[in-house]
């Protein structure tokens, strides 16, 4: 291949558009600045990934700004610029480009491991990576193997450092053999994705966090040959150390990732839940974290795990035939992890039991729910009683480590007793080590709304800092489902029939104001979420502060802040 072809597949590695530069006078107004303030500056165009849970762009001409990809491409075509304007630029500039590196599409997946063969001292320079393929998926097995059989032979792999480099040479001599069967024959190179990105893993020595996206149905496997080459590079490398302690420090890969992002697959959650899907949507769905675990294993200095749309089940496999209730879990899987955040999932409380009694370290547990009716809940037993594995039992058994706790669901009607007895947490007042608190009603005073006759300080953490309350109670699940329906008729004779339910809240919340410093004197601020807003709000009459402005006044004489916001 001609160097300017192979320099252009290294731009679309990069993802970037070779056609911008920066003009002469930019650079000159550039070059006067001090080095450190210059170096300061270029910080701001590392660019930010989207959040987790975001589809892969599209069309990058038709992004505007706004969507999530759009401020991420300009950043990495402004430092590509800078990397084409003069060497000083260069030095400063390409340490950045490829500090955040996003994985798109199969092509670009292996012209970024092409570069790192060429050239591995790029790979200290990541420290975020995220791929946005699910390596299991049979249009990446049939892309992937496509850009092997276009791309292979432009390989010009160096020799050194050879704990990095005999492995890769040897994969590369095996695909070259097998080039002329790779693209053609199916599934005898279906791991061919996962080893790729086990490869690019060996080389990013300081990579901090790694987005891995992830099947949510059974129809793609799992990723069992990625786990098999994970670990068989731990084992390449602590071989390694026990010849040549010395040498092999700077360049172990997978000890420092920190923050492990599991994505379930958004593009096919998108096919699931749209009006067009014409397949047969699985019962239950979404990534199985249970089966990552020897991932989890891999990745000693793990302490964030954040997961989107989850299955909701985190039962330990390796004990899932034993007893978790004859002293606990002898093999917690998640041991070591110390913020958990789950964002669209259908985790039922008794899901969280065992998030919490395999992460005896859990500091943050923070879920946002998936509205899925279909998921399993189990025996909900008697609801006047804590079932042996309900949240409440996990908070007092489990999580005397837990500082953050952020939980909702859209619907526990009938499965009160995986709360807790009642159907409520019961546990909270005792927990001492909690600082933020994110909560519905219906959990901490059981499904009346009557209850709100207990003192609201009774029910709470005593050091607590931030609390925010959730207006929520499980009846109000079809008035929420028919609100979007509703005229201006409908609202106000919602609004009229919740007179008595505004008073006995805004009484609950005033008599807190007032005496919750005794019992909690760290509280700093407290935010009131409403999920159904014309509970206390007339359109074009009565603003949804309007009532609260009382309970405002009294804690501001406290110091404490109050806040009131629609969810």
């Amino acid at each position: 291949m001609a160097r300017k072809d192979r320099d252009l597949d290294r731009d679309r590695d990069r993802g970037l558009n070779t056609n911008t530069q920066c003009s002469p006078q930019q650079l000159l107004l550039l070059d006067s600045l001090p080095p450190e303030l210059l170096a300061n500056i270029l910080d701001f165009l590392i660019p930010q990934p989207p959040e987790i849970g975001e589809t892969r762009p599209v069309d990058y001409e038709k992004l505007v700004p706004g969507e999530p990809w759009f401020e991420f491409t300009r950043c990495r075509r402004g430092l590509w610029s800078l990397c084409l304007a003069s060497r000083r630029y260069l030095a400063l500039a390409q340490p950045l480009l490829y500090r955040t590196m996003a994985i798109l599409d199969e092509d670009s997946m292996f012209l970024f491991f092409r570069t790192l063969t060429d050239r591995p001292d790029y790979g200290p320079w990541t420290r975020y990576l995220s791929c946005h393929l699910t390596l299991t998926r049979e249009s990446v097995i049939r892309e992937t193997r496509r850009a092997v059989g276009r791309l292979l032979r432009t390989f010009n792999a160096v020799t050194e450092p050879a704990i990095l480099m005999d492995p890769i040479r040897s994969a590369l001599s095996v695909m070259v053999c097998n080039l002329p069967v790779l693209s053609t024959r199916d599934g005898d190179f279906d791991e061919v994705p996962q080893v790729i990105m086990s490869f690019i893993l060996m080389f990013l020595t300081r990579l901090e966090t790694f987005l891995m996206q992830v099947p949510i149905c059974d129809d793609h496997v799992e990723y069992t040959s990625l786990f098999v080459k994970l670990k068989a590079i731990r084992n390449h490398f602590a071989a390694y150390a026990a010849d040549d302690p010395d040498g092999a420090a700077p360049h172990t890969p997978l000890q420092k990732i920190s923050t492990l992002l599991l994505q379930g697959d958004p593009e096919l959650l998108e096919h699931f839940e749209g009006d067009d899907c014409d397949c047969e949507v699985p019962e239950v769905w979404g990534l199985q974290p249970r089966r990552y675990a020897p991932v989890f294993e891999c990745l000693p200095a793990l302490t964030t795990l954040e997961v989107s749309t989850d299955d909701g089940a985190w039962v330990n496999l390796v004990e899932e035939h034993r007893s978790f209730l004859q002293g606990g879990s002898t093999y917690p899987y998640l041991r070591g992890i110390r913020h958990i955040y789950l964002h669209n999932s259908i985790a039922c409380p008794r899901n969280l039991f065992h998030i919490l009694l395999n992460a005896p370290d859990c500091q943050t547990l923070y879920m946002t729910p998936r509205r899925d009716d279909a998921f399993d809940r189990g025996d909900p037993g008697d609801s006047t009683h804590a079932h042996p594995e309900a949240l409440d039992v996990a908070l007092t058994l489990h999580a005397r480590n837990l500082r953050h706790l952020d939980i909702a669901w859209f619907d526990a009607y009938g499965y009160e007793s995986l709360i807790g007895s009642d159907g409520r947490l019961a546990s909270l007042p005792g927990m001492e080590q909690l600082e933020k608190l994110c909560i519905q009603l219906a959990v901490l005073y059981g499904s009346a709304p009557a209850a709100l006759e207990t003192p609201l300080a009774e029910l709470l953490p005593p050091n607590l800092v931030e609390l925010t309350l959730e207006d929520w109670w499980w009846f109000n699940l079809d008035v929420y489902d028919e609100m979007e329906d509703w005229g201006p008729v409908h609202k106000l004779s919602h609004y009229r029939q919740q007179r008595e339910y505004r008073a006995n809240a805004i009484r609950m919340l005033t008599q807190f104001a007032r005496d919750f410093r005794d019992r909690m004197p760290k509280l700093e601020k407290v935010l009131l979420l409403v999920k159904i807003p014309y509970t206390w709000m007339v359109e074009e009459g009565i603003p949804i502060g309007f009532h609260f402005e009382d309970v405002k006044a009294a804690f501001g004489l406290k110091g404490v802040e109050f806040l009131v916001d629609e969810i």
